[in-house]
């Protein structure tokens, strides 16, 4: 069975921890540090609203993070071109040790709540740094983790997931190669769900516990980063992912060196 026919490759199953780690991060910046992080479609709205209306102090909320994601894309492709020299399996290893590290970073960030809004204080320069380390970690996996078993996807942003998805469901009810349609929606679907699974997960969290606050200030700043332990593990699974797909293959190379050398 060829690898774009399996349902649970290797590739994919690394797409699904990505997007499982996407969704919660999507989530955790805009419920515990007031917008979003790695979604730049909605800064780009809500920035754009900001400078029509003259709100200036919002509009440099969304500005940086938007510049550092341009500046995690940018740096995805230097890694990729310059250190991995197009060796994937090394350029992404090295992309997620780059958004592990700002993760680390994130949990020594005290969350800022605002108590009059009653919700997490987006003008907060803690909450602000915040976003934009997950912005550089949301351009890295943007430029770099998009496609799996030959197929397209990103781990990040659901709506070309869902337009994917709907091409699949075409192509199974009026395609001619149903089974392959069949199984590309089943695929995309399991990405959809994990996103939203893990984003409401993070939500919850944040609604019937932090939302509702346990008294003491130093307690509460600190207590969603916590959570921030489920993408670390899951960014770590696919780190080893990676690195075990990458030993096979240069196992398969050198064995393969090895046979055209005894044959010679």
């Amino acid at each position: 069975m060829t690898n774009e026919n399996k349902i649970f490759g290797r590739e994919f199953v690394i797409a699904i921890l990505l997007t499982c780690a996407g969704g919660f991060l999507e989530a955790y910046s805009l419920y515990y540090r007031g917008f979003w992080g790695m979604m730049m479609t909605g800064n780009l709205v809500y920035a754009t609203n900001s400078l029509v209306s003259g709100d200036f102090t919002s509009l440099i909320t969304y500005i940086p993070v938007i510049i550092f994601f341009m500046i995690g894309v940018i740096l995805g492709k230097i890694i990729e071109k310059k250190l991995a020299k197009g060796d994937k399996n090394r350029y992404q290893v090295l992309e997620l040790l780059i958004l592990l590290v700002n993760l680390l970073i994130i949990v020594a960030i005290p969350t800022i709540y605002d108590n009059i809004k009653e919700m997490a204080d987006k003008t907060s320069a803690y909450n602000i740094i915040s976003n934009c380390l997950l912005a550089v970690g949301g351009g890295l996996l943007s430029a770099s983790f998009t496609s799996f078993d030959g197929q397209s996807y990103a781990p990040t942003m659901m709506t070309a997931n869902l337009s994917r998805l709907s091409i699949g469901i075409h192509d199974w009810i009026f395609g001619e190669n149903k089974k392959d349609g069949r199984l590309r929606s089943f695929k995309y679907l399991i990405l959809i769900l994990t996103f939203l699974t893990s984003e409401g997960s993070c939500f919850a969290f944040y609604y019937y516990i932090y939302a509702k606050r346990i008294e003491g200030e130093s307690f509460v700043s600190y207590f969603p980063n916590v959570t921030l332990l489920l993408p670390i593990i899951l960014i770590l699974i696919s780190m080893i992912l990676i690195i075990n797909k990458n030993r096979k293959e240069e196992k398969a190379k050198l064995s393969n060196s090895e046979n055209k050398g005894d044959l010679q």
